[in-house]
C-alpha cells in the first residue's frame, strides 16, 4: 500500500473507534475534546515539540461520505491538530498543556504520512494485531467491541462459524476466549440499555471486564442470568441475550462484580468463590441478606470435587516426603525429631477423624 503524505486538516478523527470513547461525539472537535482529556496526550505532545513528528509508522485511514476518517493513530492526529491550533479546544487547563513549537518542529507535522485504505475491513488486520496482540494493547472491553464490530460486520455473506474462524485467526486467541469476549460485551451493551450502570453509579468503561467474561465460563454462572448451562456458541453474540426473566439476576451479578460494594476483591480467589455461591440456591439467599462472600460460600459449603482435590493434593505432598525421609532424617536433630513426630500424630489423628466419616466398604 502506498504512503501518501496528506494536510493535518484534511485528516478526521474516528468517531468509532473503540478505545477512547469517541463514539459519543457529538461532531469532529467534541470527538477532539474527548480524545484531549482521556488519551493522556501530553506526552506526545511534548515528543513532537522536541523531536519534531516522528514517522515511524503511518497513519491509516479510509475515504468517506466526502472525509478521510483515521483507524489507525487517531492520538497522533489529534495531537498534531493540537499543535497546530489549541483554540480547537475551550478548556483553559487542557491548553496550557499544548507547548508552543518551534516553527521547524510544525513544519515536520504539516502533512502526515498516511495510508488510505478501501475500507475498514482492509484495515483490520493491522489494527487488530497491533492493538490486540501488539505493542499499543486496547483494553480487553475495547478489544471485545473491535471483534463484536469484525464478526458483525461479516454477517451479510459469512456463517458464524466462518466469522469465527477469520475473527481468532486476526486476534490469534482461540475460540473459546473471543465467544467469552463477545459474548459478555453484548451483555455489558444490555447493562447501558437497562440503565444498570448508572444505577449503581458505576464507569462501564472503568470496569474490571474480565471478571464479567470470565464469570461466563462457569455453567452455574451462566444459569444463573439466564443463559444455557451448555457451552457457549455463537448463536449467543446477540443483541440482549440475557432474558428480560432474569434481568433482576443479571443485575445481582452486575452489583456483586462491579457496585459500590463489589465482592471481588481478588480475581484468582474471589471470582470462583462467587461462581461456587451462584451454584448454590441457599448461599445466593445469604449473599442477597448479607452482601458477604464468606458467609455465602459458608453456606454453599465445598463441593465433592473440590474435597477430593485437597485430598489428592495432601497424597501427593505425602508420597514426596515419603520418598525424600531417607535422606533428610540423616540431617536431623533432637528438635527436628521431636518436631516431625508431633506432626506425624496430628496427620494420624485427621486421617482417623476422615476414616471414620468415610468408612472403607
Amino acid at each position: 500500500m502506498e504512503v501518501e503524505n496528506i494536510e493535518h486538516k484534511e485528516l478526521t478523527l474516528d468517531r468509532h473507534n473503540p478505545r477512547f470513547g469517541l463514539s459519543e461525539a457529538i461532531d469532529d472537535e467534541d470527538a477532539l475534546r474527548i480524545l484531549a482529556e482521556t488519551a493522556d496526550l501530553e506526552e506526545l505532545l511534548n515528543s513532537i515539540s522536541e523531536r519534531g513528528f516522528e514517522n515511524f509508522e503511518p497513519i491509516v485511514a479510509t475515504k468517506q461520505n466526502g472525509k478521510i476518517i483515521v483507524l489507525e493513530g487517531n492520538r497522533r492526529v489529534a495531537a498534531v491538530k493540537l499543535l497546530h491550533n489549541p483554540e480547537l479546544i475551550a478548556k483553559n487547563a487542557l491548553k496550557r498543556k499544548i507547548p508552543n513549537l518551534q516553527p521547524e518542529k510544525l513544519s515536520t507535522c504539516q502533512k502526515l504520512p498516511t495510508i488510505v485504505v478501501s475500507d475498514r475491513d482492509k484495515a483490520a488486520d493491522y489494527i487488530g494485531f497491533k492493538h490486540v496482540n501488539g505493542p499499543a494493547r486496547w483494553s480487553s472491553l475495547a478489544k471485545a467491541r473491535f471483534g463484536v464490530i469484525f464478526y458483525e460486520r461479516l454477517s451479510d455473506y459469512q456463517t458464524p462459524q466462518k466469522r469465527m474462524q477469520s475473527l481468532t485467526k486476526r486476534l490469534g486467541d482461540s475460540r473459546g476466549l473471543i465467544l467469552r469476549l463477545l459474548i459478555a460485551y453484548k451483555i455489558v451493551q444490555q447493562c447501558i440499555d437497562l440503565g444498570y450502570f448508572e444505577k449503581l453509579n458505576v464507569n462501564e468503561k472503568s470496569i474490571e471486564f474480565s471478571h464479567l467474561y470470565t464469570l461466563i465460563s462457569n455453567p452455574d454462572s451462566r444459569k444463573f442470568i439466564g443463559l444455557p448451562s451448555a457451552p457457549l456458541s455463537e448463536d449467543l453474540i446477540r443483541d440482549n441475550p440475557i432474558p428480560l426473566s432474569h434481568a433482576n439476576e443479571l443485575f445481582e451479578v452486575l452489583k456483586w462484580l462491579f457496585g459500590k460494594n463489589s465482592v471481588i476483591k481478588s480475581q484468582s480467589t474471589d471470582r470462583p468463590r462467587l461462581q461456587k455461591v451462584l451454584a448454590n440456591p441457599k448461599a445466593i439467599e445469604e449473599l442477597r441478606l448479607t452482601g458477604n462472600l464468606d458467609s455465602a460460600e459458608t453456606v454453599a459449603g465445598l463441593k465433592s470435587e473440590e474435597w477430593l482435590k485437597h485430598l489428592a493434593n495432601i497424597s501427593k505432598s505425602m508420597r514426596r516426603a515419603s520418598e525424600e525421609v531417607p535422606i533428610i532424617v540423616l540431617e536431623f536433630n533432637d528438635i527436628d525429631r521431636e518436631h516431625t513426630n508431633n506432626l506425624l500424630k496430628r496427620i494420624k489423628n485427621q486421617l482417623k477423624q476422615i476414616e471414620v466419616v468415610v468408612p472403607e466398604k
